[in-house]
C-alpha cells in the first residue's frame, strides 16, 4: 500500500473513531454514565491514529515548523509547504465540527424537552420543562379528601408470590452460619466498584446475596429483609446468570417462598444485558446481574396514588442491602438505573406495566 493510500485510510479511521468518542461522550454526559461500551478504548485508537497521521505526514509538519521558526521577510518557502493539501484536514474539521455539535446538542438538549401534556398549564408552569416526576410528588402527597380517595376502584389484592410453575426449580444452599464483616464494617468499605476479575461466585455465596437482600428471615409471620410499605412486598427479583459455580447460564427468578431460583432461560446472556444496559460494560463482566422488579398492584391496591413513591423506596432498601452483603462477603457491586427499559422488560419477559424493571445491581468478584 502506498503512502497516500495508507494516509487516507489513516484520516478515515481518525474520523471515525473521533467521532465515535464524540458520541460516546454525549451518551455519558446525558445519562450520567461513569462508563461506556468502548469509550475509553476508542479514546486510546484515537491517538494512536493522531499519532500516525503525524508520521506519515512529517515531512511537511517539519517544514512547515522550520519555516516558521526561521522564516525571515524575503526568504524563499519551502516547496513543501505548497504541496497540494490532503483530505487530512478536512477530516480533522469533520472531527472537529461533530465533537462541537455533540456538545451543543447535549448543551441544548435539556431545555428543549417538552413539558408533560397531562399537567394542567397553570401547574405545568410550577415545575421545570418535563419534570413529570415533580407534578407526581405533589400529586401524591396526603390530600384532605383521603375517604373520596378510598371511594375510587384501585383494584384488588394480587397473589403474595410470584412463580413459574413450569419452571426448573434449583435449590439454593441455606444463607445460615456465614458472618462476613461487621455491619459497621462492611458500611465504610461499601464502594460501587466496575470492575471485575473472571472468577466465578460460588453458589452459596450468590444463596446469601438473595437472603440478604429480600430474604425471608421471620418465616412465622412472613417478613423479609428490607422494608416494605404494609409488609406487602412488591418487588421482584431476577437474576441474570454470567458466571456462578454450579449453575448454568441464564435468566433465573428469586422464589422467595422457596428460598429457590427458577429457571426461565439457559443461555448466555451477556450481550443482552449489556445492550440493554446501553453498552456498560460493567453488565457483561460482572458475575451476576441482579434485576429488581416491582409488581405495582401489590401496593397501589391499598395505597393507592402514593403506591410508587413506596415501591421505589423499596427497590432502594433492596439494593443497599445488597451493596452491604457483597461487601461483607469481599464482593464488588455496582447498582445501574440507566438502562432501556423496553428492552430489559422485554429480556425479563415482562409487560412494562403491570410488572416492570426498576433497577440493576452487577456483582462479582473484585
Amino acid at each position: 500500500m502506498r503512502q497516500v493510500d495508507m494516509d487516507y485510510v489513516v484520516i478515515a479511521a481518525l474520523f471515525m473513531s473521533g467521532l465515535y468518542v464524540a458520541i460516546t461522550g454525549l451518551v455519558m454526559e446525558l445519562w450520567g454514565f461513569h462508563q461506556f461500551f468502548l469509550h475509553n478504548y476508542a479514546g486510546y485508537i484515537t491517538a494512536l491514529l493522531a499519532g500516525l497521521h503525524l508520521a506519515l505526514n512529517w515531512e511537511r509538519v517539519s517544514a512547515y515548523l522550520r519555516w516558521k521558526l526561521r522564516f525571515r521577510p524575503g526568504r524563499k518557502r519551502p516547496t513543501q509547504l505548497f504541496r497540494q493539501p490532503r483530505s487530512g484536514r478536512r477530516g480533522f474539521l469533520l472531527a472537529a465540527l461533530a465533537a462541537s455539535g455533540g456538545f451543543v446538542l447535549g448543551w441544548l438538549l435539556p431545555g428543549l424537552r417538552l413539558r408533560p401534556a397531562t399537567v394542567p398549564e397553570g401547574i405545568a408552569a410550577n415545575y421545570p420543562p418535563g419534570d413529570i416526576g415533580q407534578f407526581y410528588h405533589q400529586s401524591s402527597k396526603p390530600g384532605y379528601w383521603p375517604v373520596l380517595r378510598a371511594m375510587l376502584d384501585w383494584g384488588g389484592q394480587p397473589a403474595r408470590y410470584k412463580t413459574y410453575a413450569d419452571a426448573k426449580q434449583v435449590a439454593l444452599p441455606a444463607p445460615d452460619g456465614y458472618r462476613g464483616l461487621s455491619l459497621e464494617e462492611a458500611i465504610e468499605q461499601r464502594r460501587s466498584r466496575r470492575e471485575y476479575t473472571a472468577a466465578p461466585l460460588s453458589i452459596d455465596e450468590l444463596s446469601r446475596l438473595l437472603h440478604a437482600s429480600g430474604g425471608i428471615t421471620d418465616p412465622s409471620r412472613g417478613l423479609r429483609a428490607a422494608p416494605s410499605a404494609g409488609a406487602l412486598y412488591p418487588i421482584e427479583t431476577y437474576a441474570v446468570v454470567h458466571n456462578v459455580t454450579g449453575l448454568e447460564p441464564g435468566l433465573y427468578h428469586y422464589a422467595v417462598a422457596d428460598h429457590a431460583l427458577e429457571l426461565l432461560r439457559a443461555e448466555s446472556l451477556r450481550s443482552d444485558i449489556l445492550a440493554a444496559g446501553i453498552g456498560q460494560e460493567m453488565l457483561a463482566q460482572a458475575a451476576v446481574c441482579f434485576v429488581l422488579t416491582a409488581i405495582f398492584q401489590r401496593t397501589r391496591w391499598r395505597y393507592r396514588e402514593r403506591a410508587y413513591r413506596y415501591v421505589l423506596l423499596e427497590a432502594g432498601h433492596l439494593g443497599q442491602n445488597l451493596y452491604l452483603a457483597a461487601s461483607s462477603i469481599g464482593l464488588g457491586a455496582c447498582a445501574v438505573g440507566a438502562f432501556l427499559d423496553d428492552k430489559l422488560n422485554d429480556l425479563l419477559g415482562l409487560d412494562g406495566e403491570q410488572e416492570a424493571v426498576l433497577y440493576i445491581i452487577a456483582v462479582g468478584k473484585v
